[in-house]
């Protein structure tokens, strides 16, 4: 009954964190898809200096909608291990990963575009500032994605340590090294015993 609750419970959370998805992934499309208008419309270009930027830094920009849409793909693969039941999981592991490192290549990204920017004269501490903003949100992001998956890995060591030996009243073999255990408890055999 308590276990049915759970799962009711993670499901619920995961089509919430898909719903979150849908809309940020509604939201770059919005974003991106002004960009390219303005990037692609000449009437526009003389008039806007945020149509010049977007014109500017065409490559960069697609390159970070390209690496956003990633990291919602991989994020949305959390979403559905969460709605499994497997909050806790190796994938989810993985997924945050792959996350932390799409995170590096976006700094990396905000690297190169600071370096275009001062090799073709167009820099200014506006845009230098972006760039650095943009890098350091990069760092942040691959370090709380690099840390949730070790977190989670953690989670997962100790739900498979502390798995309970019957599943669907059949028993199941566990196989416990006594000494392993012992140890990682500071307990000696003595201390098991009584």
């Amino acid at each position: 009954m308590n276990n049915t609750r759970m799962q009711k419970k993670q499901y619920r959370l995961s089509l919430c964190l898909k719903a979150v998805i849908i809309a940020m992934i509604g939201l770059l499309i919005a974003f991106f898809g002004v960009i390219t208008y303005y990037t692609h419309n000449d009437v526009i270009l003389s008039a806007s200096i945020f149509a010049q930027n977007c014109k500017s830094y065409g490559p960069f920009i697609y390159i970070t909608a390209i690496l956003s849409f990633i990291i919602l793909i991989f994020f949305w693969q959390v979403a559905t291990e969460i709605g499994r039941g497997n909050s806790f999981s190796l994938e989810n592991v993985k997924h945050f990963r792959k996350m932390g490192i799409i995170g590096i290549l976006l700094s990396l990204e905000y690297v190169f575009r600071a370096i275009y920017l001062l090799s073709t004269a167009t820099a200014t501490a506006m845009r230098i500032g972006y760039c650095i903003a943009l890098m350091i949100a990069g760092i942040l992001f691959m370090a709380v994605c690099f840390i949730l998956s070790s977190l989670i890995q953690n989670a997962y060591e100790m739900q498979q340590e502390n798995d309970l030996t019957i599943y669907e009243g059949r028993l199941i073999l566990i196989i416990v090294n006594i000494d392993v255990m012992l140890a990682k408890r500071k307990m000696k055999v003595g201390e098991l015993a009584s």
